[in-house]
């Protein structure tokens, strides 16, 4: 038996089975969901990878419609106070009309018309309590706690977020703002009675939504799942968008892998795809935000992770080597299908808001253009590692013999690593590439359990790019050998300058020093190596298919828009100025 939801909430088993079998199913206005009108439908690939598990805004594994805890939390079902727009940097008002700062301590102000999808007008007390249940919940969200005091109700429509004073971070808790749902505190204390700490609301299956987004769950099972919009929705008041989004529907089908979502996107069946695809100008009707190379917005940077507690990794001139014979003009082409610039050895994107950070003339003399073979070798010799008559260098009884591993069927990672191994080859190192399932890969990171392991650490948002260098380089709050490492610098690395640079970069205000802190860590990073960039990666592969629908963002279309697939952050207002062809 399937699982169907409907507007009316009610789990009829019989319709269910028919929508299982492909025979259609009957949604609360008698549409039949194998022929949802087409232009009122916008279809996605890239989101969902099987039968919706939960609807759940304190869970951070996948289901269409949400992503939370992220600086571009999608705003679909649940929205966050504003939302971030990773184009200018910039918080744009949400459920939120403004926030100011005073001293470590910042106030909020709600918008006075925002209501839950069951009626309810939003208050300030349920802004404090959806901040409070990731306090005493263990959830993703969480972590912002470690930079928040309090968070207090000033009036109906007024809330204050005191900063903890012996760890101020202001542009985290910016992050907070963008990344964190806001729930009822009626209908979440009702939950909380018979789902207690410390993990019980994370388990919650929420097949009832009360948000305040302008769409909730309207089928789904095992082949796809169905939001449709919620025509009372208040953003429609003049105060937000003034009208409703067009799209009725936002629809997801259930494809096996990319190769099934690549053949729904070039016959039409999908309007926005968030996955990757190999040479995207050969698809037809393809359309990406920026219509020549790279394609897509740089958002983040894949690493290689080196185990700093592994014989030989323990070496930097063994990491450093690796990281200077890397051919990124092969990773950006042949793995990345083009979709990057060519890396330029750093911590930093290749945006302005990143670059303005650095003195890059000043890094330049520590810096490498890639694939230079000569001179990561003369590192090596100079290093004391000597080749062996197999080839393999080696040095008082240890040899570089390692192990390269990402996620199986991340084809765009997997052919990153094969580069990875290849450079090994040329070094005198034996590197060999391992693929398992993702959840494998996830358990290696946490543990140690590897040798080298590819992450992306920290992607655009208020706290960028401090929150990479915290997730790559600190080691500060890293738990103890033998815990699960969920902060990010999962290699151990330890360095205390970087420490103390990271911890003042959190709340320094001056300009030059910041500069200069900046660029002091990156000539760290380039000197030591503990992880090591591989490409420029966007945020999301925002593709759209232009049969159906039209007036997706382009780049330079006057709208800042950025490409977030339409439900993103600031990418939502996508949904309002898309319309359909036909």
């Amino acid at each position: 038996m399937k699982k169907l939801l409907t507007l009316a909430l009610v789990l009829v088993i019989g319709i269910g089975s028919v929508f299982a079998n492909g025979q259609g199913a009957t949604g609360a206005d008698g549409a039949q969901l194998t022929s949802l009108p087409r232009n009122q439908t916008l279809y996605f690939n890239g989101l969902l990878w099987g039968s919706p598990t939960h609807f759940n805004p304190f869970n951070v594994d996948s289901s269409f419609g949400l992503t939370p805890f992220t600086p571009l939390s999608r705003q679909l079902i649940y929205e966050c106070l504003f939302v971030y727009n990773l184009l200018d940097a910039k918080l744009y008002p949400q459920i939120a009309d403004s926030y100011q700062w005073n001293g470590q301590n910042v106030t909020i102000k709600l918008n006075p018309n925002v209501k839950f999808n069951n009626g309810q007008a939003l208050t300030a007390d349920d802004v404090v309590y959806s901040y409070e249940l990731q306090n005493r919940y263990q959830t993703s969200g969480t972590a912002y706690w470690s930079y928040i005091d309090s968070v207090r109700r000033i009036d109906n429509l007024t809330v204050e977020i005191r900063g903890k004073a012996s760890n101020f971070n202001p542009k985290m808790i910016e992050t907070s703002l963008v990344a964190l749902y806001i729930v009822p505190r009626s209908v979440w204390t009702e939950i909380e009675k018979t789902n207690p700490p410390p993990t019980g609301i994370v388990q919650y299956p929420n097949w009832v939504p009360i948000g305040t987004g302008p769409y909730k769950p309207y089928v789904y099972d095992d082949t796809k799942a169905v939001l449709i919009r919620d025509d009372n929705y208040w953003g429609q008041h003049s105060s937000r968008y003034g009208k409703l989004p067009a799209p009725k529907y936002v629809a997801h089908n259930v494809y096996k892998d990319n190769a099934s979502g690549d053949a729904a996107f070039r016959a039409g069946e999908v309007d926005v795809s968030q996955q990757f695809m190999a040479s995207v100008w050969t698809f037809q009707n393809a359309e990406t935000y920026i219509p020549q190379a790279p394609y897509y917005f740089p958002g983040v940077i894949p690493m290689i992770v080196f185990n700093t507690q592994k014989p030989g990794l323990n070496d930097p001139a063994v990491r450093k080597a690796i990281a200077m014979g890397l051919d990124y003009d092969m990773i950006g082409k042949n793995a990345m299908s083009g979709y990057t610039a060519q890396l330029t050895p750093s911590l930093m994107l290749p945006v302005p808001a990143e670059q303005a950070l650095i003195d890059a003339a000043a890094l330049t003399q520590y810096q490498w253009t890639g694939v230079d073979i000569a001179g990561a070798n003369r590192l090596l010799d100079q290093a004391g590692w000597v080749r062996g008559a197999d080839g393999i260098r080696a040095k008082a009884g240890v040899r570089l013999s390692f192990r390269a591993e990402c996620p199986a069927g991340w084809s765009d990672w997997n052919a990153s690593l094969e580069v990875v191994a290849q450079v090994g080859r040329s070094l005198g190192m034996d590197i060999s590439t391992y693929f398992p399932e993702a959840n494998v890969w996830q358990a290696d990171k946490d543990t140690g359990n590897f040798d080298i392991i590819m992450h992306s650490y920290g992607g655009a948002g208020p706290a960028s790019p401090w929150s990479r260098a915290y997730e790559a380089m600190s080691s500060t709050d890293i738990p103890r050998v033998g815990l699960p490492n969920r902060i990010g610098n999962f290699g151990r690395w330890t360095n205390d300058e970087a420490n103390r640079i990271i911890a003042q970069l959190a709340s320094e205000t001056n300009d030059a020093t910041i500069k200069q802190l900046w660029t002091r860590l990156n000539v760290i990073y380039l000197q030591e190596m503990p992880v090591a960039g591989l490409m420029y990666r966007p945020v999301v592969f925002h593709t759209t298919n232009s049969n159906v629908w039209t007036g997706f963002p382009k780049f330079n279309d006057g709208s800042n828009i950025p490409p977030t697939i339409c439900s993103d952050g600031y990418g939502i207002r996508a949904l309002y100025n898309i319309s359909p062809k036909r």
